[in-house]
């Protein structure tokens, strides 16, 4: 059983996952990437950028185990990998309620 080693962008500290962690890292990816190059713009629903409630429901999981395997896309590539991580997200104020931050979720392209 090989672990899967992911390398923090920022810090350089080089993280082993376990099974667990590692599927749900590619059950996350793999919904993102179902998000925007299958679901995103087709109807008026899906006109926005991926949310983390909207990938909650996608991948069937709850926020908590969502956020974690978002963050490790979001900030970690895998060893031995120069490039940067596909995936970044922000979190904006809303407009009305300033203190509700949602995250939005987005592929990186390549050029980028």
């Amino acid at each position: 059983m090989t672990m899967e080693k992911r390398m923090w962008v920022r810090s350089g500290i080089v993280e082993e996952l376990d099974e667990k962690q590692a599927r749900l890292v590619r059950l996350v990816q793999e919904k993102i990437l179902f998000y925007y190059r299958r679901l995103y713009g087709t109807q008026p629903r899906y006109l926005y950028p991926l949310s983390l409630s909207r990938l909650m429901k996608l991948c069937n999981r709850n926020s908590q185990a969502i956020t974690n395997a978002l963050r490790l896309l979001a900030n970690t590539v895998p060893v031995g990998s120069d490039s940067r991580p596909p995936i970044f997200y922000d979190r904006k104020a809303a407009q009305r309620n300033k203190s509700h931050r949602p995250y939005r979720i987005f592929l990186r392209k390549k050029s980028d």
